[in-house]
């Protein structure tokens, strides 16, 4: 069965969820399928080294892929970085439970580990963090925070440093919004991706460009299954299914640059990914099915709106947002952070991005990210 096949699959199996869901269900459930026409995933893992020119390990730098307890539960991180000595950048991934720690050789720069100590997270339940005797009591926004919080902690004691800087995406954006809320003091500033802002204006926002775009694409029997959910209901589960499995289809979605799904679906598939075992790629569906049900009821219930519960930052604050997400409409990231009262702050468009803008346009992603580092030390 060939990848264009088996993303047929994934959409008429998994109806209903955004790109990403359908994509990596083609990923992780016809598993037997696609590894019987390429190599399996590595038995272990093997960490590859940050060197320099000949090849040769960079003696203070540091790659490593490692498992910590947080929240009295085993997780993993990977730390990539050319010198332990540089600021550290913690990576909150979206979904909830889209962990990216098997991509990161596709979209992290070199530059980026240059200049930081990268750790990217796969929070609780999510990709190696994923364990089946992890009950719902355990998937719960709070405690997703508490553990971003400890684990800053860590970093900073293992790396001597009082403060860090915090990105996240997506879900992770709202995360790091609700970890800053709590500790301020932790972080030199937070740099949000495909920021919600608030949870129903976003959806509604979102709602209102699908069918914009499929009245103006004359798509009369897509026209009419939007027009059936009128009034549109943010905070129906079945609504926001049918917006959001649209999105895609006039390019609002997850990934802009055409194909590029597909190199990262063959990535995985391909065994390629040097942090993954066989069986990690195995549980890694299970683990996102895991956060939807739990994290993800509970964030699409949670009225989240940072215009009430966040006006103020004592912090710098700055936004990277994809031209083309309407998944999270760019327009509502701007009017929050024209908004929004913040020591510095800036915003910035990525003009040929979707909602994942890192893979879309991962060289730019890096530049921002050591702009916003570099600007923010020289205050």
């Amino acid at each position: 069965m060939t990848i264009p096949t088996l993303r047929a699959y994934a959409s008429r199996r998994w109806h209903g969820f955004r790109s990403p869901w359908a994509v990596l269900l083609v990923l992780m459930l016809p598993l037997a399928v696609a590894r019987a026409e390429a190599p399996t995933a590595p038995a272990e893992t093997v960490v590859p080294a940050i060197t320099d020119a000949a090849g040769n390990p960079l003696p203070n730098s540091i790659a490593s892929l490692e498992r910590v307890t947080l929240g009295g539960v085993q997780q993993w991180i990977q730390i990539r970085g050319a010198d332990v000595n540089n600021p550290v950048l913690l990576v909150l991934h979206g979904g909830p439970g889209f962990a990216m720690t098997a991509w990161t050789e596709l979209y992290q720069r070199p530059e980026l580990e240059r200049n930081f100590v990268v750790v990217n997270w796969d929070q609780r339940g999510a990709g190696k963090s994923y364990s089946p005797d992890l009950a719902a009591a355990d998937m719960t926004v709070a405690k997703v925070v508490g553990d971003t919080l400890e684990l800053t902690e860590l970093l900073r004691d293992r790396f001597g440093q009082d403060k860090i800087f915090l990105t996240g995406h997506s879900w992770g954006s709202a995360l790091g919004f609700l970890a800053v809320m709590q500790r301020p003091e932790l972080y030199h500033a937070y740099i949000a991706s495909a920021e919600a802002v608030s949870w129903n204006r976003r959806q509604q926002m979102s709602y209102d460009w699908v069918l914009e775009q499929a009245r103006s694409a004359g798509d009369s029997d897509i026209v009419a299954a939007l027009e059936a959910l009128d009034p549109f209901d943010p905070t129906n589960p079945a609504h926001v299914a049918v917006k959001d499995g649209l999105l895609d289809r006039y390019r609002g979605g997850d990934i802009y640059t055409q194909g590029l799904w597909d190199e990262y679906l063959a990535y995985a598939f391909e065994g390629r990914s040097p942090y993954y075992t066989a069986a990690e790629v195995d549980t890694y569906m299970a683990g996102m099915e895991l956060s939807d049900k739990t994290l993800g009821t509970e964030i699409a219930t949670s009225d989240y709106d940072l215009f009430r519960d966040f006006p103020t930052s004592p912090i710098p604050i700055h936004f990277l947002v994809g031209r083309h997400d309407h998944s999270t409409p760019g327009e509502l990231a701007e009017e929050y952070y024209r908004f929004l009262q913040a020591p510095a702050k800036s915003f910035t468009w990525f003009e040929n991005s979707g909602h994942t803008l890192m893979f879309d346009e991962p060289d730019r992603w890096a530049e921002e990210l050591i702009r916003i580092a570099n600007e923010t030390l020289a205050l």
